[in-house]
């Protein structure tokens, strides 16, 4: 992997901003479960289900590189609100 610069880089030119892909995906999973979410809250539950699959492969380098990059997401998240 590169840095996390680059990974978000790379990710944000297919899916957009970190804030507006999540805004995205809050407003689904809203949607979905009938109860308002976040893109703070979205972004960590992202997150959480890399970590859930660390439990299974615990030396998977692109679930450490997600966690990663979705940490990052979260920090740009937080500021941008």
């Amino acid at each position: 992997m590169g840095t996390v610069e680059q990974l978000l880089e790379d990710r944000g030119s297919v899916y957009g901003r970190p804030e507006v892909n999540h805004r995205r995906i809050a407003a689904l999973m809203s949607a979905y479960l009938e109860h308002e979410v976040t893109p703070e809250q979205a972004a960590m539950l992202v997150l959480l289900v890399k970590v859930a699959r660390l439990i299974q492969t615990p030396d998977h380098e692109d679930s450490i590189d997600d966690i990663i990059g979705y940490a990052e997401c979260y920090r740009q998240i937080v500021r941008a609100s």
